[in-house]
């Protein structure tokens, strides 16, 4: 079990960088692709405004789900934490 919740910690650590680094660096995404910045979005264009949407809300949302993942994730290790101590004692 200790193995179990400590492969998931390491999991749940990487993808939830990589998922912060997407958002937070979404705007390589016009640079690997130059086509796409004669693109408008809502009027704007989009090499400037889909990097502010996920940068602030992409990264909001990226932490609003690790903080309830983690929260369970914490939860799963308190629970086997008191789990040994009561069978120790």
């Amino acid at each position: 079990m200790k193995d179990k919740l400590y492969k998931k910690e390491v999991r749940l650590t990487i993808i939830f960088s990589v998922l912060l680094l997407l958002m937070g660096h979404s705007a390589a995404i016009f640079v690997l692709f130059p086509q796409l910045q004669s693109v408008n979005y809502s009027g704007f264009p989009a090499q400037y405004i889909v990097p502010i949407i996920l940068g602030w809300f992409g990264i909001a949302a990226v932490c609003f789900v690790m903080t309830i993942v983690c929260n369970k994730f914490d939860d799963e290790m308190e629970a086997y934490l008191n789990e040994n101590s009561t069978q120790s004692d």
